[in-house]
């Protein structure tokens, strides 16, 4: 079964699958207080920066408490896929995150998926338990001051609208200029990931890349783990992606239904987009 018969969006395909848009990116180490939320946080991090998106790694934060959900099926009758109902954690530290930053109703707005750790200590044992969501990003409250990484992108946009193939309202990629260090991009469902990527990052002429991006799969197939085979998750691009002598590896963190993890880099050909995959693509020059 291939994946247009496991997911059927609304909407009329595009005849194109992907939008991007090249620019300029610097990174800067940047602190989110103790005891603020996260979207009043980054929306005044992005007012100091003066770029038009962004991308947060907000690995190592500490959070507590935070709300997410997690993907589920639809029973609307007219999405493809759905959230789980808004789910509660009392306290966790952030071991993987990515937060897409743009606009949504031309204020700062951000998607960010997730994969965190859960201290639990019983009788004199302590274990950590990891678990992986989409963050709601105005119920989400740092618990300590931690620095995170921006990288900071002008000469295009990520801009909130409604996408008419999904009927989900998404990050669209606007604008852009002829050349950049870097570029963002919107990839459209039942693309493949890495065949995708290849063919953007080889359009763009760069070497050497490192690569940021969250969305969603089709099941997923991995170099040396277990295959991912749920039609309907949440995904992100863990630590270590990067393009080299044309060559891409991209190590992924997913969670599906279930609320069971996957990880491993992704082999070509097997995980094709559920719903939307935002990315950003960082050259990086031989020293």
């Amino acid at each position: 079964m291939n994946s247009r018969e496991l997911i059927r969006h609304p909407g009329k395909e595009l005849a194109y699958r992907s939008t991007s848009a090249f620019g300029s990116v610097s990174n800067h180490a940047v602190t989110l207080p103790a005891g603020s939320q996260l979207l009043p946080a980054v929306s005044t991090l992005m007012d100091n920066s003066g770029c038009e998106s962004g991308i947060l790694v907000l690995d190592g934060a500490q959070l507590g408490p935070f709300n997410y959900v997690m993907p589920d099926h639809s029973n609307d009758g007219i999405h493809a896929a759905w959230y789980s109902n808004t789910q509660t954690c009392n306290a966790a530290k952030v071991r993987n995150a990515t937060a897409i930053i743009g606009k949504r109703d031309g204020k700062w707005w951000l998607h960010c998926h997730a994969l965190w750790e859960i201290e639990n200590t019983t009788e004199n044992i302590t274990e950590n338990a990891a678990g992986m969501g989409h963050l709601l990003p105005d119920e989400v409250t740092i618990s300590n001051d931690v620095n995170v990484t921006l990288y900071a992108f002008n000469g295009g946009s990520f801009d909130v609208q409604h996408d008419p193939e999904t009927a989900f309202p998404l990050f669209h990629v606007l604008g852009g200029t002829d050349t950049g260090n870097a570029f963002i991009a919107k990839i459209y469902p039942h693309e493949d990931i890495v065949t995708i990527i290849e063919q953007l990052i080889l359009k763009s002429g760069y070497n050497g890349a490192a690569l940021f991006g969250i969305g969603s799969l089709i099941g997923t197939r991995f170099e040396s783990s277990e295959p991912m085979l749920c039609p309907i998750s949440e995904v992100l691009i863990g630590s270590g992606a990067v393009w080299c002598d044309k060559t891409l590896t991209l190590p992924m963190h997913c969670v599906d239904v279930n609320g069971q993890l996957f990880y491993g880099n992704v082999l070509k050909g097997s995980a094709p987009v559920t719903v939307t995959f935002e990315l950003m693509v960082v050259e990086q020059k031989s020293s």
